[in-house]
C-alpha cells in the first residue's frame, strides 16, 4: 500500500500541471513576502516596494516555470519575451475581467479569484505550447 502510494504520488510530482500550480503558489507566496519585507519592515514606499517584490516574483516564476515545470531547453531569452507578452496580456485581462465581473454583480474579491483562476488554466496550456515549447 504504502508503495504504491508513493508510486501515484512520484506520478502526480511528474506532471507538468501540478508543478505549475506549486510554481505559482511559491511565486504568490515570494511576492507577498518579499512585500512584507520591503515595505512593512524596511518601510520602503509602497509603489516601489510593490515593483521590486512583482519583478522578483516574475524572476523566481520564470525561472522554475522554464527550468522545472516545463524542462523547456532553447533560446532563455526568446521564452523570456513571450512570457513577458503573456503577463502583459494577463494584466489587461486581469483588470478588464475584474471589472466587468464586478458590473455584473459579484463581489470584486470574488471576481478577482475567479479571474486569477481562470485565467491560471490558460496561462498553463499557453506556457506549454508556447511560452516554453
Amino acid at each position: 500500500m504504502v508503495v504504491r502510494l508513493r508510486s501515484a504520488a512520484h506520478r502526480v510530482s511528474q506532471h507538468s500541471g501540478i508543478r505549475f500550480l506549486i510554481v505559482g503558489g511559491l511565486s504568490a507566496a515570494v511576492d507577498a513576502g518579499s512585500l512584507y519585507v520591503l515595505h512593512g519592515v524596511l518601510d520602503i514606499w509602497l509603489p516601489v516596494a510593490t515593483a521590486i517584490a512583482f519583478l522578483v516574483a516574475f524572476g523566481i516564476n520564470f525561472g522554475l516555470n522554464r527550468i522545472w515545470t516545463f524542462e523547456a531547453t532553447g533560446n532563455a531569452r526568446w521564452h523570456l519575451v513571450r512570457y513577458g507578452s503573456l503577463v502583459l496580456v494577463n494584466l489587461a485581462l486581469t483588470v478588464l475581467l475584474v471589472q466587468a465581473l464586478t458590473w455584473l454583480g459579484l463581489i470584486y474579491l470574488v471576481s478577482k479569484v475567479l479571474t486569477t483562476a481562470t485565467l491560471a488554466v490558460g496561462n498553463y496550456f499557453v506556457s506549454r505550447r508556447w511560452v516554453f515549447d
